[in-house]
């Protein structure tokens, strides 16, 4: 059977990608279409770089290896960027031929994204090879939303003030980023940051106070998860007031949110322990300082990582609505969002969004890592091959 298996992957690895093929068929077609009314051709749009970017295409997809597989996903990125490109420049709407190029390059790198990340694994795979089945689909995907963010607005030609496209936002975080990275300092540092911090310390000392008296147990611990389900909404304008306008009532919302499912799993981490391996210290004579160092803290780890990892996301999330919410000095991503979407200003909006996004996916990627570095020992690390 294991021979059996070793073929049939084998096969799925040499055979072509005949979906590929086809929209690569495709982007061939468009080369022969109008792409604007009245305008030039596909190949005449995309110059010398459209038949053999089309031509690779179906080669690879032909070919159906894994490097000529993965290759696919360059080529396909760039035949489906190109046209929008010089569409763009010849500030004209869009027609057939537009649409084949785009959709047949695009559905191109996608399917082969698919073949390379989906086809059976081999027990023997090269290090290289793993790697590269993880890297191509994530890699793939900001791509395809950038590509079909940008070809509507391009193709229709849809005003900035309307909606504004790719070129548009990254043109205004080049224009905008000294004030974007001073919101962000307020944002991240005097709202999030304090108040993720704060909420971590309070809650693991009050999760570890509870989870040694049962009395906390039954009354306290339900009185934590109800005010864990108080909507922002209700509880922003409520710390405005007690807290004023400023950065600390944002804070306050950060504390609040990171408190409450931080003393939840702390409590159940320190508490749903091994029985086994408690009896085993107890038999050991050890003192319940070492019980709790040694086996309920470690126990608590990962129960802690998922808490300040869903945290950091609600967190952000939480201070960007405190901000529409208590309207105070013009500073701060959710004060910059709200000011430019009433003037207008939709690229300065999605600018700060995007500023906003990547700094909470550094933010979440750094609790990741540092949960890796602490806790490898996990079961969840190693079947995942970590």
């Amino acid at each position: 059977s294991v021979g059996a298996h070793g073929m049939s992957g084998l096969a799925a690895r040499t055979r072509p990608i005949w979906s590929a093929a086809v929209f690569a068929l495709v982007a061939g077609v468009g080369l022969l279409l109008p792409a604007a009314p009245a305008g030039p051709r596909g190949f005449e749009l995309l110059g010398p770089w459209g038949p053999v970017l089309a031509g690779a295409a179906l080669v690879f997809a032909l070919w159906g290896r894994l490097i000529p597989a993965s290759l696919l996903l360059p080529v396909g990125a760039v035949g489906a960027a190109l046209p929008v490109l010089r569409l763009a420049q010849l500030d004209a709407p869009a027609a057939g031929g537009f649409w084949w190029l785009f959709w047949g390059f695009l559905m191109t790198m996608l399917t082969a994204v698919g073949r390379v990340s989906l086809q059976p694994r081999d027990l023997e795979e090269p290090l290289w090879v793993q790697r590269l089945r993880r890297t191509l689909p994530p890699l793939s995907v900001p791509i395809a939303l950038l590509l079909l963010w940008q070809a509507p607005v391009v193709a229709f030609q849809v005003p900035k003030g309307i909606f504004p496209g790719v070129g548009a936002v990254i043109a205004s975080l080049g224009e905008s980023y000294p004030v974007l990275l001073s919101d962000s300092y307020v944002t991240f540092v005097k709202e999030v940051l304090l108040g993720f911090v704060l909420g971590l310390v309070g809650g693991f000392a009050a999760g570890v106070a509870i989870a040694g008296s049962s009395f906390l147990q039954r009354g306290f611990l339900p009185l934590a998860a109800a005010f864990g389900a108080v909507p922002i909404v209700g509880l922003a304008p409520v710390l405005g007031r007690a807290f004023g306008v400023d950065w600390e009532s944002k804070a306050a919302v950060v504390v609040i949110v990171t408190f409450c499912p931080v003393v939840l799993n702390t409590v159940q981490g320190l508490t749903l322990v091994d029985p086994l391996k408690l009896e085993l210290l107890k038999a050991y004579a050890a003192r319940p300082r070492d019980i709790f160092l040694k086996l309920r803290v470690p126990n608590a780890l990962p129960y802690l990582f998922n808490a300040m990892k869903l945290a950091a996301v609600l967190s952000v999330i939480s201070v960007i609505v405190a901000e529409f919410l208590i309207p105070g000095p013009p500073e701060g991503l959710g004060q910059r969002i709200s000011l430019s979407a009433r003037r207008g200003a939709f690229d300065l909006v999605f600018a700060a969004i995007a500023v906003s996004s990547v700094i909470s996916i550094l933010f979440y990627g750094g609790l990741s890592a540092l949960e890796r570095w602490l806790t490898g020992w996990h079961p969840s690390f190693r079947e995942d091959g970590a």
